[in-house]
């Protein structure tokens, strides 16, 4: 039983952690990308 109370309380919150870190960098990366295109579009017209 305490394996399971151990389990609960502390893998699983580290793993909801690590889930969300990969998902803002991810979310960073696609909003450098299109910043990046945006840019690129500028310097055409420009």
């Amino acid at each position: 039983m305490s394996i399971f109370v151990s389990v609960l309380f502390y893998v699983v919150p580290a793993l909801m952690i690590i889930w969300f870190m990969v998902s803002v960098v991810s979310a960073l990366r696609r909003k450098n990308k299109i910043l990046e295109a945006i840019l690129e579009e500028m310097k055409k017209k420009n």
